[in-house]
């Protein structure tokens, strides 16, 4: 698809005839000689050309070209990030700064991305946008809990449910499990049945973010125990293997909780261009900084991974979210789960 793209001007020509494409084009006075047209790009269009073209610039703008870079980084700030789905309305000026951009870019010598790069930014406009929809939508399978905000809250919910209307016992840890003693619900066969059916379709469903074939191993061991236990035993006869069942479903509920709170690829190039047109002005003033330095590096450290798909810590998370981090750096996802205090 790119491998006509040899500069940053024949890029902004490729992303502009792409952009006609899939979006259409607002033209002003179209039957005289002064008839101009723009694309009809949205907010998330341009947040993703924004963070392709951003760190060439910041690099090796001039004055001048920084100066209506940052205007056109103000208008994302305002505009677009608000409504990603919505037309931007400041399109006419995006368009014209793009254009200006590339043809100094190509004036200093600034080599293009690769065709890997200009195929992802190409291939992503006119994608949908994805929503967040983060916590569970339902009630699970025994009751409704107020307040439940992360499946680790409704599995902490669900326990807890349990153990006032069966009783609970405390115990330790199983083998091979960490943690304190704790109240442990005596679950009964068909009770363990609907958990490890519900648990199984939302581990089954929801991204495979890190660590995820290791929970998998260890919850088909629980399976595999279910299976012979609860589906030969009779229903209101209480689950023999409760201490483990219970152990081994709370780490399937914090793998989907984390999973479902980790930011999509949207999410993730938003954060960066909010952290980069918020902070731009100060970023430029300490150009010689630490904090550049820094920027710089982990401007670095993204283009060495796209360049070497398949190697380091993003490998696996695509270009189109790795256009996006190259705007400030790596995003790192840091989430300890200890929700099981909220028992106490």
């Amino acid at each position: 698809m790119s491998s006509h793209i040899h500069t940053w001007t024949d890029g902004h020509l490729a992303l502009r005839d792409r952009a006609y494409e899939v979006r259409g084009l607002i033209e002003i006075h179209p039957d005289t000689v002064a008839a101009t047209h723009w694309p009809r790009t949205t907010g998330a269009d341009v947040i993703a050309i924004a963070a392709l073209v951003d760190p060439a610039i910041r690099g090796n703008g001039t004055p001048g070209i920084l100066r209506r870079w940052r205007a056109s980084l103000g208008d994302l700030q305002r505009y677009a990030l608000p409504a990603p789905r919505e037309t931007f309305r400041e399109n006419r000026s995006f368009w014209a700064s793009l254009e200006s951009v590339a043809v100094f870019l190509d004036d200093v010598a600034v080599a293009p991305p690769s065709p890997a790069i200009w195929d992802a930014l190409i291939d992503q406009l006119g994608a949908v946008v994805e929503l967040r929809n983060v916590g569970p939508s339902e009630d699970g399978p025994f009751a409704h809990f107020d307040g439940i905000k992360t499946y680790d809250d409704l599995w902490i919910a669900q326990k807890k449910y349990l153990a006032e209307k069966r009783g609970s016992d405390m115990l330790a840890p199983p083998t091979g499990f960490g943690g304190g003693t704790t109240a442990v619900p005596r679950t009964t066969n068909a009770d363990v049945l609907q958990l490890a059916t519900y648990w199984t379709e939302r581990l089954t469903n929801t991204k495979h973010e890190m660590g995820y074939d290791g929970i998998v191993t260890m919850w088909h061991v629980a399976l595999a125990d279910v299976d012979k236990i609860s589906k030969v035993g009779k229903p209101d006869a209480v689950y023999t293997k409760n201490n483990e069942f219970w152990a081994s479903s709370w780490k399937v509920a914090v793998q989907v909780a984390v999973s479902d709170e980790a930011p999509t690829k949207w999410d993730m190039v938003v954060d960066s261009v909010k952290d980069s047109v918020t902070h731009l002005p100060e970023n430029l003033g300490v150009a010689a900084s630490k904090g550049a330095d820094l920027l710089a590096s982990a401007a670095h450290t993204v283009g060495t991974v796209v360049n070497e798909a398949g190697k380091g810590l993003l490998s696996g998370l695509g270009a189109p979210l790795l256009i996006g981090a190259g705007l400030l750096g790596v995003f790192l996802l840091s989430r300890g789960h200890d929700h099981e205090s909220k028992e106490a």
